[in-house]
């Protein structure tokens, strides 16, 4: 089933102080971040960014940033159900996709799930159970109490058959979500299994450290005579190289693990077994190009990677502008934002005697 997506993004974001919007995530605008959260998805043949008239000088040139002419624009209206109207007035696809723009920590697993149950169902609306306990309240004091076990709280993208949603419109009502308004007027509406990742921005507290993880990462290999010595993805000129299944580069081994660890995924063996003969002699970052895949289908990029390189020799402090060119582009993110340093072992160890290479990596992504 082909999709359409309608992206609210008309507010005014007073209670963040401002627009919400346009706040950064690093290098990307919350917007710009949360149309990137779908641009990887074949089957939506639309993305229609409701924005105030007055922002869409603004959209169109993060359009132009993400290249895909999928992007169009609606103005929106005086309210969240008017500029969801004026969005869905330019859908053609059989389904339809309503998300917040203030949600852009949204993973395309997550997004896979409502598409599999609006096929199947009708709807799908990402929830979650509710953890904490609720009470009504009136004046200050406790009048009623809720079954927690069956309290959810609802995320977007929601999912509807575009005829079915627009069949629920009209019928004023006022409705703070889509899966009320189809609940009340089509059917009840289906939930899927929703994301604690995916929250919406609301305040500015929202944006401390927000969604932030730190991976670490180590790599050791032994190293021989006659073997070709590769770090961060450069070949060091030297008469021994690392003892390994791939090109034995603890660099970018350490700075996956790192990745990995972040996003909680398994480990670099797991990914890369070196029982595989499709990884011996692999070049290692041909191995972090396709853990940047998985971080892209998450949903997460890299703010920062700091390596240290623990050898005895040879000295490598003019290799090292070239691994952090190279790193960079893999990784996606600025020159400032990896540092990469060599240490001795000051003759400690099989590292102090020239007989191995290490690498430490720690790693923030977001």
């Amino acid at each position: 089933m082909k999709f359409d997506l309608v992206i609210v993004a008309g507010g005014s974001g007073n209670r963040a102080g401002g627009d919400k919007l346009k706040f950064l995530l690093r290098d990307s605008t919350v917007l710009e971040r949360t149309i990137d959260a779908f641009l990887r998805i074949p089957n939506i043949e639309k993305i229609i960014v409701v924005l105030r008239q007055e922002d869409v000088d603004w959209g169109e040139e993060i359009k132009e940033k993400l290249c895909d002419n999928r992007i169009t624009f609606a103005i929106g209206g005086d309210s969240r159900p008017a500029s969801v109207m004026n969005g869905l007035a330019l859908c053609t696809a059989e389904g339809v996709l309503v998300h917040d723009g203030a949600r852009p920590y949204v993973d395309i697993a997550l997004v896979h799930r409502v598409m599999d149950s609006v096929e199947r169902y009708g709807s799908g609306i990402p929830a979650l159970p509710l953890a904490d306990s609720v009470r009504e309240v009136n004046n200050g004091e406790i009048i009623g109490e809720f079954d927690r076990d069956k309290l959810y709280i609802v995320q977007t993208p929601q999912g509807f058959l575009l005829n079915d949603l627009l069949k629920s419109y009209g019928n004023g009502i006022s409705f703070t979500d889509e899966s009320l308004l189809y609940s009340r007027y089509v059917a009840p509406a289906r939930i899927v299994e929703g994301s604690e990742r995916n929250v919406k921005l609301t305040t500015r507290g929202d944006f401390v450290s927000l969604n932030a993880k730190v991976g670490m990462g180590y790599d050791l290999h032994r190293l021989a005579p006659f073997k070709k010595f590769m770090l961060g993805g450069v070949e060091i000129s030297y008469e021994y190289g690392a003892i390994a299944h791939s090109d034995g580069d603890v660099v970018i081994h350490a700075i996956i693990d790192a990745i990995l660890g972040a996003i909680g995924e398994r480990d670099i063996g797991t990914l890369f077994p070196d029982d595989n003969p499709k990884y011996l002699d692999i070049d290692s970052s041909i191995m972090l190009s396709e853990v940047m895949e998985i971080c892209r289908d998450k949903n997460y990029k890299i703010a920062s990677a700091n390596v240290v390189i623990v050898l005895q020799k040879p000295k490598i402090a003019d290799y090292i502008p070239i691994m952090r060119i190279k790193l960079a582009r893999i990784l996606d993110i600025s020159l400032e934002n990896i540092t990469i340093s060599a240490k001795t072992n000051e003759g400690v160890g099989e590292i102090g005697e020239g007989k191995a290479v290490s690498a430490y990596a720690t790693v923030i992504v977001h």
